[in-house]
């Protein structure tokens, strides 16, 4: 989560009196320690307030909220705010298992993770 609020930080080129200025009264030095992990999951309240500051699309308001709720490895967390052609719904199960040492480990491997819960899900949709 801290790396999160820091590339959307970075991205939109803000400092952090202006993520104070935008939140309508985070202080800057909170938002620092959050970026550094210093501090433990931020309340309902400031994930909203944080999101705003951010200037968050929908998408990124998604995975910022499963990265409070959940460690996401990065190159999904990359793939997730990448590739917002495909729905969150084949997103978030992956995001959510747990793994034995298998866990994949570049983009390409979680889509085909992504395409097989997905199929795995038609199935079970389907009429008998």
């Amino acid at each position: 989560m801290a790396g999160f609020i820091a590339q959307m930080r970075q991205k939109n080129q803000q400092s952090y009196r202006d993520i104070e200025r935008l939140s309508g009264g985070l202080d800057h030095a909170y938002v620092w320690r959050l970026e550094k992990g210093d501090k433990g999951m931020p309340s309902a309240a400031t994930i909203d307030k944080l999101s705003l500051a951010l200037r968050l699309n929908t998408r990124q308001m998604q995975v910022f909220q499963l990265l409070t709720r959940t460690p996401i490895e990065n190159s999904l967390c990359r793939l997730m705010l990448a590739r917002e052609d495909l729905p969150w719904e084949d997103f978030e199960p992956v995001a959510t298992m747990s793994f034995r040492d298998n866990c994949p480990c570049t983009e390409e491997g979680w889509l085909r993770l992504v395409e097989m819960v997905r199929s795995l899900q038609r199935r079970e949709t389907a009429p008998a």
